[in-house]
């Protein structure tokens, strides 16, 4: 026998000709959510805006819970299913407003740097369900259309389209630091595989493209996202990496400059020559002669980005 498909619900609002606000505020939406549906899931022709004055309760996004409390904001496209289910014995109290956000950035925000289709897609990624305490900015734009909504003064639908606009842009701003955030995450992995490589085969003669290779990346990209996240070329680390062990091979071991300079890589005396001194401002032998002290071993005159440590 066939697993029978739970039921779900399309509320569809209408939002009149030449607006883009459907508000549903007032004394009607401060109830106990959820009584009487047995959590069944619904969704809406249009995005859909929540803001939570008060109340305890699960927020249901497909098959996601939420806990949401006082002051809680939602952002919800339109098409997904979700519910709202206070707890038991719990009043709640929550306004909405229903909002033709692709009407409204086709009409109101077409033209500027990133075109409609762009600003849609973005907007219609992911829904959000966050307190005002993390987002005030975005809690104050809701705030101020309902309120021009509940007023109704002159001029209210203009005032309430200029804070959707900058509700929209604060939008944006957020996906963007988001985007940000992943890509960064995607930099560090790549940058920290870079790192351990180089750090076990400094001493081979190793080229940008063998790291770009164990990286699984092409070498043009690599050098690019290298640079970005470590503020050096590749090359420029290698060395780095070569001459930091040949000041400690210097200061621990009895070597000839000739066969330190082998073992950290360098495949002749003049190129670990040149580099030691450009790092350290000093010659190997100089080095040695002056018997540095192991404070002297930081590189000096070098740009080097310091960021924090990589953890699992």
């Amino acid at each position: 026998m066939s697993k029978q498909k739970s039921k779900i619900e399309f509320r569809y609002y209408e939002i009149p000709i030449g607006e883009y606000i459907r508000p549903l505020l007032g004394q009607g939406w401060e109830q106990e959510y959820g009584v009487g549906y047995h959590g069944m899931l619904h969704f809406h022709n249009y995005l859909e805006i929540g803001y939570c004055y008060h109340g305890q309760g699960e927020f249901i996004i497909d098959d996601r819970t939420y806990r949401y409390g006082d002051h809680m904001l939602t952002w919800l496209p339109a098409n997904i299913p979700h519910t709202t289910n206070s707890d038991d014995g719990h009043i709640c109290k929550w306004e909405y407003l229903f909002v033709d956000i692709e009407s409204f950035i086709r009409n109101e925000m077409n033209g500027g740097k990133i075109v409609a289709d762009d600003i849609i897609k973005i907007l219609n990624k992911r829904g959000m369900i966050n307190t005002r305490k993390n987002y005030p900015i975005i809690g104050d734009l809701i705030q101020n259309i309902i309120r021009e909504y509940r007023s109704e003064e002159a001029h209210y639908r203009e005032s309430a389209k200029g804070y959707l606009r900058a509700l929209v842009i604060e939008m944006l701003r957020i996906e963007e630091k988001r985007e940000q955030a992943r890509r960064n995450v995607r930099l560090g992995h790549y940058v920290k595989g870079a790192i351990e490589y180089i750090g076990q085969n400094y001493e081979k003669d190793i080229k940008v493209a063998d790291i770009a290779a164990d990286c699984g990346l092409s070498e043009s990209h690599f050098r690019r996202i290298f640079e970005e996240s470590m503020n050096m070329k590749p090359v420029d680390y290698i060395n780095l990496v070569r001459i930091k062990n040949a000041c400690e091979l210097i200061e621990n071991e009895d070597n000839s400059m000739n066969q330190v300079g082998i073992r950290v890589g360098y495949l002749t005396p003049s190129s670990f020559n040149r580099n030691f001194k450009r790092l350290t401002g000093m010659t190997p032998h100089q080095w040695k002669v002056e018997k540095v002290d192991k404070e002297r071993t930081n590189i000096k005159g070098y740009k080097i980005s310091a960021k924090p440590g990589w953890e699992a």
